[in-house]
């Protein structure tokens, strides 16, 4: 999203799931390293991965998530809370595995709905 809020979860759950495209962005994310990626691909992966967290965490809420699920639920909320967010302030190591860590979150919560929705994985 340009703008700075977070996605509600309401207009998350209405969006489309692109399966393919989230598996590009978590596999580009994880395949990035430390000693040579820039900031700015580091800013632009984490504004990605964090809008498909929310994305997901929308279809992904329901009476009939299990317990691991709703467990999963907690972490990302935990790890999309703005104190935890790197900031430009923030040293490029923390926002390097701070967006490694929301793409573990993000594959994680993809093979949950793909499980849920009967969705076939690329």
């Amino acid at each position: 999203m340009t703008d700075e809020r977070e996605m509600s979860e309401a207009e998350a759950a209405r969006l489309p799931v692109d399966v393919e495209k989230i598996t590009e962005v978590v596999d580009r994310a994880l395949g990035m390293s430390i000693s040579t990626s820039k900031r700015t691909d580091i800013d632009t992966r984490v504004g990605q991965l964090t809008g498909m967290l929310s994305l997901l965490k929308g279809q992904c809420l329901g009476e009939d998530e299990d317990s691991n699920v709703l467990r999963l639920l907690g972490l990302v909320d935990r790890h999309l809370a703005l104190n935890n967010r790197p900031t430009a302030r923030s040293q490029a190591h923390e926002a390097f595995f701070f967006m490694q860590d929301a793409a573990m979150f993000t594959r994680a919560l993809l093979t949950a709905y793909i499980k849920k929705n009967g969705v076939s994985a690329p």
